[in-house]
């Protein structure tokens, strides 16, 4: 089933609001590089527990203690940045899982709904946003781990310049990722600067595109700002 949702760094009551209220189907949070801490997102998830959207958030990093602490918000999904390679994934879900399939303790969280239960947590995917998961996105896709990727085209233009592989490779890079992830049966989202970039998004293959909520958002004031109302 297709789905679309919105990837922000804007976490305000008024616009957690509206995604609730519009049927939009997720929301991604970006962590990475924003300031965005585990405490933010949690008030979210808190915000939206009782509206039919999943939380994701785009982590910081891959360290076990940024995992737990984001995997403790009780967010739906985390999304793994550059990630290069299975054994990477593999130690993800050792820091998210439970004792026998990992070691995170079992903390009285929201995650936890404050010590009644320890079976929920959160789904793994992975952002190919390096050369080196691109490359390997076989292995990725066999690991007994992968459940779901996504594609960071801005960040994979620049790693395939760095690798002198040229940017105009990116198109290829992103149809290798999506013919491996959908001919093993996982969902792949990829992100969209407006319902032109949906479409194109589902063409490609994907089963979940992400609007830019802030990129979208300023382009439609802009249309607006340059009105000349006579």
């Amino acid at each position: 089933m297709r789905q679309v949702g919105i990837l922000t760094a804007d976490l305000s009551p008024v616009l957690c609001d509206l995604v609730a209220g519009a049927g939009v189907a997720f929301l991604v949070i970006d962590a990475e590089q924003t300031g965005i801490t585990a405490g933010n997102c949690a008030e979210v998830v808190r915000r939206l527990r009782h509206a039919p959207v999943e939380v994701a958030v785009r982590v910081p990093d891959c360290a076990a203690r940024t995992l737990l602490e984001f995997a403790n918000t009780g967010v739906h999904e985390l999304v793994l940045p550059r990630l290069k390679s299975p054994d990477e994934l593999a130690d993800a879900v050792a820091a998210t899982r439970y004792p026998p399939d990992g070691h995170r303790p079992r903390q009285v969280s929201l995650a936890s709904g404050y010590g009644r239960q320890y079976s929920a947590v959160p789904r793994l995917t992975v952002l190919f946003e390096t050369v080196e998961a691109v490359d390997a996105v076989d292995s990725f896709v066999r690991s007994p781990f992968f459940e779901g990727g996504w594609v960071g085209p801005t960040d994979l233009a620049d790693d395939l310049d760095r690798h002198g592989r040229g940017s105009a490779e990116l198109g290829r890079a992103v149809d290798a990722v999506a013919t491996a992830v959908n001919k093993a049966g996982h969902s792949l989202g990829l992100p969209a600067g407006d319902l032109d970039g949906i479409r194109a998004g589902f063409a490609k293959g994907a089963d979940r595109c992400a609007v830019y909520w802030e990129r979208y958002l300023a382009v439609v004031l802009g249309q607006l700002a340059s009105q000349r109302i006579a």
